[in-house]
């Protein structure tokens, strides 16, 4: 079996200011049909699932899956991936970067092609040691 490719490499927009100028134009560019997508997460995303179901919403598919799943484990996620591998999609830009962490992975992260973060918060700095 041929060793899989790398994945490329992610672009990350800082919006320092957080200018509506980046947002605007992220969800301007939106247009699935041409194989654009922005993932624009919700204020109140506070769940993995959650942050799923944006993903299918901004894929233009239904974002609430039929169906009986056990507790806490809709295939969301599973249902997301495979519409990214299956639509052609050209171009991913996730809004508000700065909100996904280890326990709200992004499957964007993980795709083709490679997507775009739009952090619209400063970067977090270090703190300087108490004395």
């Amino acid at each position: 079996m041929p060793p899989a490719r790398p994945l490329p490499p992610v672009t990350v927009v800082l919006d320092r200011h957080d200018d509506a100028l980046y947002t605007h134009t992220a969800l301007a560019a939106h247009h699935p049909p041409s194989g654009r997508i922005t993932l624009h997460p919700g204020p109140g995303t506070t769940s993995e699932t959650g942050l799923a179901h944006d993903h299918l919403a901004a894929l233009g598919k239904p974002p609430l899956l039929p169906g009986r799943f056990p507790a806490g484990r809709q295939p969301a996620w599973e249902a997301a991936a495979a519409w990214m591998t299956a639509l052609p999609v050209s171009r991913l830009t996730v809004l508000r970067a700065h909100r996904l962490t280890a326990r709200r992975p992004c499957c964007a992260s993980h795709c083709r092609p490679a997507p775009t973060f739009e952090q619209s918060s400063r970067p977090p700095t270090a703190r300087s040691p108490r004395r």
